[in-house]
């Protein structure tokens, strides 16, 4: 079955996002990530925030859902935003800098019978495996055959 997951995480210097931000490509004002303490500022210092389920990611439950008859997914895709806990960052400086997402994880050949998970997006970035960052998309689609 799919496996759906919130997380929060420290921002490290080798993750993909600073990696991409430090290339020069930029999709947001600002560093990468946010600020443990302005986070929890809006929770009011509860170590625990939301962040939203972005419609197209509720489609995809969805259909995993309805595939694989998963209750719990279901009920999951119903929902406009998700809680994400914030408890294994107690003690952290307030100025380390978290990234807080969400994931959807296929497994066998449920990505395979799932609409969205076939289709390719282009990629803002890739990264090589030497660790170069290129700009946009190194392994595109091939266009379809013109009829």
């Amino acid at each position: 079955m799919a496996i759906f997951r919130t997380y929060a995480k420290v921002l490290e210097p080798d993750d993909p996002a600073m990696r991409i931000y430090e290339a020069g490509l930029r999709t947001c004002p600002g560093q990468p990530g946010l600020l443990l303490a302005d986070v929890l500022r809006r929770t009011g210092g509860v170590y625990e925030t939301t962040t939203p389920l972005p419609p197209q990611l509720r489609d995809d439950i969805r259909e995993v859902a309805e595939l694989t008859s998963d209750p719990e997914l279901l009920a999951i895709a119903d929902l406009t935003e998700v809680r994400v806990p914030l408890g294994h960052l107690r003690g952290l400086d307030p100025q380390t800098r978290i990234v807080i997402g969400i994931e959807l994880h296929y497994e066998a050949d449920e990505g395979a019978l799932v609409s969205r998970a076939r289709g390719h997006r282009p990629a803002l970035a890739t990264i090589m495996p030497d660790g170069t960052v290129i700009a946009g998309d190194a392994f595109p689609t091939p266009p379809a055959p013109a009829s």
